[in-house]
């Protein structure tokens, strides 16, 4: 059984709790596109990865890297889901949105295999085609598509995705966008 929860404007008015837009450079060169906005995070701060621990680690990588201003973040999907983790339902209502955000990025880093799905879609591919592999590299006619698994919590705490893993897989996706990198 899915553990449910809703968060009520009444008892979170200071919360941002509608649909979260991009952030970033609408020309940036890269895009990243991640799962939906997290209950304390975007859906808090109405801005994606912001507040949260994923969100820690996105940002500290991209400052790592130097290239924190020459991106583009959203989400496949824009509002809080139920359980905090998307039915098929709520990817279908925002794949319009995702669609037009996907048109002006040269490479999309995508993070997760629902947001590799949604993105693949939103192209107009077929998942067949392009399957999810953390590290996978798509070149796709307009675009290049670049998989990582989800930097949440729940994959850097059980081992799945490190640090390390997610910082090249991020590198990578700067080099293919073109963007100049610091090197540690």
């Amino acid at each position: 059984m899915r553990r449910q929860f809703r968060v009520l404007r009444r008892d979170f008015e200071d919360y941002w709790n509608r649909p979260v837009p991009p952030s970033g450079d609408p020309q940036a060169p890269l895009l990243i596109v991640g799962l939906a906005p997290g209950k304390q995070g975007a859906n808090r701060t109405g801005r994606p990865f912001v507040g949260d621990a994923s969100g820690a680690l996105l940002f500290g990588v991209l400052e790592s890297l130097g290239i924190q201003d020459r991106v583009r973040i959203t989400n496949a999907v824009k509002c809080l889901p139920m359980a905090n983790h998307p039915n098929a339902a709520e990817v279908n209502n925002c794949q319009r949105f995702l669609a037009a955000e996907l048109t002006t990025a040269a490479v999309i880093l995508v993070l997760g295999g629902i947001a590799h799905r949604a993105a693949v879609k939103a192209l107009g591919c077929r998942q067949v085609d392009f399957p999810f592999a953390h590290g996978a590299v798509h070149h796709l006619a307009n675009c290049v598509l670049i998989d990582s698994y989800h930097c949440s919590r729940y994959n850097t705490q059980t081992g799945r995705l490190t640090e390390a893993m997610f910082r090249d897989v991020v590198e990578s996706a700067a080099r293919y966008a073109g963007l100049p990198i610091l090197t540690v």
